[in-house]
């Protein structure tokens, strides 16, 4: 499985995954490194995502997107993209047999595209129905209120897309996608059992390598999330959501930090499986939850850690004459800070950890991702494989330092709590005792 990299002469970077499996699949991932958090320089929030969709929309050599995407549908191969707060992704999977005129329409879109002002009209039609769609998503409401919360006053406290975004101006929108949409700014992840070499060939002939914008950009400078001096509370009360559904966070360390690794493996031992202590606590013991989990983000100034649940409204602070969801979530939180875990939860982590690993090696996916982001994103010229990421990286933390990131991070200066619900508590009533605080007025 090893991996090779290239940067050509323009900055377009290109990094190769033997697949390491006998299957004629190819994967690829193409990396931009612009996304909602660079739209301070364009003045228009939502862009980013805006021009994605326009991509997809119609070239001189395919006027429609009906032809681009029949080249794809015809040979049954996948393709689909996302916008998110560091960069854009398109994301294409097929056949071996099929990987040159992927590529090479990929390239048609990313730096041909029209953008015809009847195109534009239609789709932000079709935009503002996906962020309906996320507006009616109790979730995607709770992941914006913690980014909200722990990144005010820096580029990630604003959404990726909203509904509350107004129509992008059709005359800024090519100059932008011209300015972002630039080799230096891109690179491009591939794992597929066709050679290094032979793929590399394939993109000397497409735009990605012969063409060059000659527009320079700095990449963004990411402020420091602003410190508070106690938690902070968030409360969204949303008309037709029966469940409450709850976010705690907590600020953290940047992708670079090496703290991510004991706090991956704690986001797995509060809730990353059945045996975690979120499922056993509140749904096992308590009956209180059907779901909970954790999760361990990292950007390039800072991070955070998520516990997210929901539960029936009335047993949010209280459950009959027993203590609600709340309560028993600082309860956990008070118990690992001051008991710390132990080792057989340690034990049980990495060995889901590895498992899982090992499990995702099957699909070209989760290693196309990692290599793109730690070589493309982050330009870690060092990057541990993703096949040995838990020998090199987690298998060696321990108990006493997953129980050091806890105490660290785990504080009231750096906690957000968010609800999301029709019947969520009034701020007033709402009480979430961590280390003897209550809410922040």
């Amino acid at each position: 499985m090893s991996i090779k990299t290239h940067t050509f002469k323009n900055g377009f970077k290109y990094i190769h995954q033997s697949g390491g499996h006998s299957l004629p699949i190819s994967t690829i991932f193409l990396f931009i490194r612009f996304g909602s958090i660079h739209e301070k320089e364009s003045n228009q929030k939502g862009i980013a995502h805006f021009i994605e969709h326009m991509c997809f929309k119609g070239t001189r050599e395919h006027p429609t997107s009906i032809s681009i995407i029949t080249t794809y549908d015809e040979i049954g191969a996948f393709i689909n993209a996302e916008t998110s707060k560091q960069f854009t992704c398109y994301k294409i999977k097929c056949m071996n047999q099929w990987i040159e005129p992927c590529i090479s329409v990929l390239s048609d879109i990313l730096f041909h595209s029209i953008f015809r002002k009847n195109e534009m009209k239609l789709e932000q039609h079709v935009v503002k129905e996906e962020n309906i769609r996320n507006n009616d998503n109790p979730t995607s409401h709770i992941d914006d209120m913690i980014y909200k919360s722990l990144y005010d006053e820096t580029p990630y406290s604003y959404p990726v897309d909203s509904i509350e975004y107004p129509p992008q101006q059709s005359k800024d929108v090519l100059e932008i996608y011209r300015r972002f949409y630039q080799q230096q700014h891109m690179g491009i992840s591939v794992v597929s059992n066709m050679s290094f070499d032979h793929i590399g060939n394939i993109l000397a002939k497409t735009s990605f390598v012969s063409k060059n914008r000659q527009i320079h950009l700095s990449d963004s400078i990411d402020p420091p999330p602003k410190i508070y001096d106690s938690p902070q509370y968030s409360i969204l009360k949303k008309k037709g959501i029966q469940a409450t559904h709850i976010g705690i966070a907590f600020k953290t360390c940047p992708h670079s930090h090496t703290d991510k690794y004991p706090l991956l493996l704690l986001k797995n031992i509060l809730g990353g499986y059945m045996t975690s202590r979120l499922f056993m606590i509140l749904r096992e013991k308590n009956g209180l939850t059907y779901t909970s989990s954790c999760q361990s983000i990292h950007h390039s100034s800072s991070g955070h850690f998520e516990i997210y649940t929901l539960c029936d409204p009335t047993k949010v602070l209280k459950n009959g004459n027993k203590p609600g969801v709340l309560p028993i979530l600082s309860t956990i939180l008070q118990d690992l800070i001051s008991k710390g875990i132990t080792q057989k939860e340690l034990d049980v982590a990495k060995g889901n950890f590895q498992g899982n690993h090992i499990l995702h090696l099957e699909e070209g996916d989760h290693k196309c991702e990692y290599n793109g982001i730690e070589y493309i994103l982050y330009d870690n010229r060092e990057m541990v494989p993703y096949e040995r990421l838990y020998d090199v990286c987690l298998k060696s933390v321990t108990k006493e330092q997953v129980n050091e990131v806890a105490r660290k991070y785990f504080q009231p200066v750096f906690m957000t709590v968010c609800l999301v619900g029709e019947n969520v508590p009034d701020r007033r009533n709402l009480r979430f005792p961590l280390m003897g605080l209550g809410p922040h007025h």
